[in-house]
């Protein structure tokens, strides 16, 4: 499984530049900094302290958070109380007798919070040269705005010069909660991260538990070996960083939608999860499905074909290319990232 994962990310551009600056020493300006970007009134995780009460102790207390923190880095390991978050369950909609039907919220204590936060202000920096432009999510100057206009571009034209093409849109399931831990470290490596800045990362997510919260009361803890903690400064960057590898395969792969007198094409659009993909040819759906079969192997992801949809445009006169799945394209309403589109032709 480890050769595999290096095969599927030796494709990967490695970023070099800054490392020095991301991988430094933690500082008490940096944490500082960090906590006065909390909010306040924010639930607090299991030890019941909130950001209040760090910023009305913060200079009793700064010194020794921050030589914990190092310590911890130093060890690999932070203390139980930042390892163990507490899950309290959220309803969504339908049947509540499905437990599918209801989100899990985590938790985090404060110090958790500080030390993920200090690591997400580094981490932001470099995330513009790390994310190609056709990801959004969680990239500086980028907008889920993007995203929309692009499809509805593609779209108007294709109207207007009578293109073809197809628009696969993934549902992923529980994308965030599937992220296999060591799938994502050696991703972090692939990008030419420094172990110094990956381990500041790992401590984060080594030995952590979780305990679930029912009517008031807390029940045993339990280990927690994949997913991208809510709660977390760094998990909205950790998975788009964790799903560029699939992206840049089907960069590589697919046609794409070639952009009329450009000489450019668009393969894909991505806000974290919510995936995009042109399709041509039943070479282009072969070749997704492949990639995105090694894609779930290796880091757990799973594609929920009954809830991603198939949008056909234009006029295929050999008929359109089989679908995976049990999916079936269709032409009419669609939505994307909570906006309504329709097609008229």
């Amino acid at each position: 499984m480890n050769s595999a994962i290096v095969v599927f990310l030796n494709d990967v551009e490695k970023f070099l530049r800054a490392a020095r600056e991301l991988d430094r020493e933690l500082s008490l300006e940096e944490l500082h900094e960090a906590l006065q970007r909390m909010e306040n009134g924010q639930a607090s995780g299991i030890d019941g302290l909130p950001a209040e009460f760090y910023k009305a102790f913060w200079a009793v207390i700064g010194q020794d958070v921050l030589d914990v923190l190092r310590d911890s880095i130093r060890r690999g390991e932070l203390p139980l109380s930042c390892r163990r978050a507490v899950l309290t369950l959220l309803t969504k909609k339908g049947d509540l007798t499905h437990l599918k039907n209801w989100r899990p919220v985590s938790l985090l204590c404060t110090d958790y919070k500080l030390l993920s936060k200090a690591l997400a202000s580094r981490l932001t920096k470099v995330m513009e040269r790390l994310i190609h432009q056709d990801q959004t999510y969680c990239v500086p100057d980028r907008s889920i705005f993007d995203n929309v206009y692009l499809i509805r571009d593609i779209l108007d034209v294709s109207r207007l010069l009578g293109l073809k093409t197809g628009l696969i849109f993934l549902d992923q399931e529980k994308a965030f909660d599937r992220v296999e831990h060591e799938y994502l470290w050696k991703v972090l490596k692939a990008f030419g991260f420094n172990p110094g800045f990956v381990a500041m990362i790992r401590v984060l997510y080594c030995e952590i538990e979780s305990v679930l919260k029912v009517n008031g009361g807390l029940c045993a803890p339990f280990r927690v070996y994949r997913g991208i903690r809510q709660g977390c400064s760094l998990s909205g960057m950790l998975y788009s960083l964790a799903i560029e590898p699939l992206l840049n395969k089907l960069r590589s792969f697919l046609s794409g939608f070639n952009i009329p007198h450009a000489n450019a094409s668009v393969y894909l659009s991505a806000y974290a999860d919510d995936l995009v993909v042109m399709i041509n040819t039943q070479e282009d759906v072969n070749v997704l499905t492949a990639i995105l079969n090694d894609f779930q192997i290796l880091s757990s992801a799973k594609v929920n074909w009954t809830k991603s949809e198939a949008i056909l445009v234009g006029e295929w006169g050999g008929g359109p290319p089989s679908l995976p799945g049990g999916l079936a394209w269709k032409r009419g309403g669609f939505k994307y990232l909570g906006v309504y589109g329709c097609l008229s032709f």
